[in-house]
Formats: structure tokens, sequence, C-alpha cells
């Protein structure tokens, strides 16, 4: 099982629910994998890029085999991809291995130049998924239900979270997010890394950390398709824009 890697040229993004039947996310990672894969980086998918627990199974097996054919060209380049686990696609855990194509595995320890990343799906954080786990995925299988009724219900919950959050989160945290998630990215801190990336929370950002670290949130491309860039150490939360010649590509 991979936990622990060595890479100068990574990128991580994160609940592209491929397979959700209100997410649009794979017109959007086709043309960023192919760039990703052209640029020579490394990739991380970190957590729910496959959706299980609200699937379309028609959808699945519409867009996940060009998915997995455009992961195969990071293979062809001589480049590795990592995918962690999430909480929609926790079945994954079973295969916590090199699974081919990709390395899966629970989360990984990043040593990029002198920097160490860690990154993590971050369910684990979420007070309501550890204290009420067969709830939640009632829960989840139920607004699964409601987005096929209405999937701009979706935004509607996006929306009330930063809402409810903004007020606190300018001076703690990610707006939208609660304030568990920058907690468990201070203790990580503590633990020597000098970026945490979680996903999970659909909300994009990042804050510095007390002790100087830096917390980053790759959020949804079911939203806007953030992505984090590490670099020879450096790490940066990035907003994808398809450049114009992989648009003018066939």
């Amino acid at each position: 099982m991979i936990t622990s890697i060595q890479t100068d040229r990574l990128v991580v993004i994160s609940d592209l629910h491929l397979g959700n039947p209100f997410s649009n996310a794979k017109k959007k990672v086709i043309p960023f994998l192919k760039w990703a894969a052209a640029e020579k980086f490394d990739l991380c998918i970190n957590g729910d890029g496959l959706e299980i627990a609200q699937a379309s199974f028609a959808k699945i097996a519409f867009e996940v085999p060009e998915f997995f054919r455009v992961l195969g060209e990071f293979k062809r380049a001589g480049r590795e991809v990592y995918y962690i686990t999430g909480n929609h696609d926790i079945a994954l855990e079973h295969f916590l291995e090199d699974w081919g194509v990709m390395k899966v595995a629970p989360f990984l320890n990043v040593q990029s130049g002198a920097t160490r990343v860690r990154i993590e799906h971050g369910h684990i954080y979420d007070p309501f998924f550890v204290k009420y786990p067969v709830l939640y995925e009632h829960l989840t299988q139920f607004a699964g239900l409601l987005l096929k009724v209405n999937p701009g219900l979706y935004k509607l919950w996006i929306s009330f979270e930063k809402w409810s959050s903004y007020r606190r989160a300018k001076k703690s945290g990610i707006v939208g997010e609660r304030p568990h998630f920058r907690e468990a990215a201070e203790e990580l801190s503590r633990r020597g890394f000098d970026s945490i990336v979680f996903g999970h929370t659909h909300h994009a950002g990042h804050k510095q950390l007390d002790n100087g670290s830096y917390y980053f949130n790759t959020g949804s491309w079911m939203l806007t398709p953030f992505y984090a860039k590490i670099e020879n150490g450096s790490v940066s939360l990035e907003e994808w824009k398809e450049p114009a010649r992989l648009r003018r590509s066939p």
C-alpha cells in the first residue's frame, strides 16, 4: 500500500463525482488530464473522483471508460496516478494497492523538494460522518434522489453553507467549512507538514495556519475546477482554464 511518495511535479484534484446524475465534471476534467499528462505532472485524485454512493450506472458507463483511457496517458508518459479514497467512493478501500492504471491509498505524505505535504480527502474530520455514519449514508442516498428531481438544490446548499459560515471563516477557516477542517489541518501541521490538502467540503480556498504552514482545499469540480499544484516544493491553489491550443484540438 502506497502512503509516502517523492515527486517534484504533482497536481491534486478532488470531488469529480463522475457517475453522479448532476455532475458535469467530465467535460472539464478530460482536457485537464490531457494537459497534466503532457506537462509531465504526476496526478492525485483526492477522493470522490468516482461516484458510488449516488451513482447513476448509465452515467458511469458513459463517463468512466474515457476517464480511464486518459489516465493511461500518465502511464505512457512515465508518470504516476494516485487515487485517495473518499466517502462517496469508500468501497475502493478494498483496493488499497497498485490497481493497474493508478495506486489507491487512504492518504499521501508527499516530499517535494524540502516541502512535506499531507493529502487526504478529509471526510474523517467531518463530525457528522464520524458520529453518525449509518445516518450519514442514508441521508446521502436520500439527497441523491432529491438532486435527481432538482439538481439546483446542490448549489443552493453550497450557498447556504457559505452564508452561514462567512463571518466565522473570514478569521478562522475557508468560507463554507466547519471549523473542524481547519483544526485538523492545524494538528497535521504540528506533525511536521508544511502544507495540508483536503477535499470533501466542496469549498475551495486556502489559509495560512498559526505556525506558518498552509491549508488548501481543492473544492469540487461540480462547481469550479480548482487544483493544487505542487512544483519543486512550492504549493499553490489554481483555477483550471483550458488553454486555447487545447480548445482548437480535434
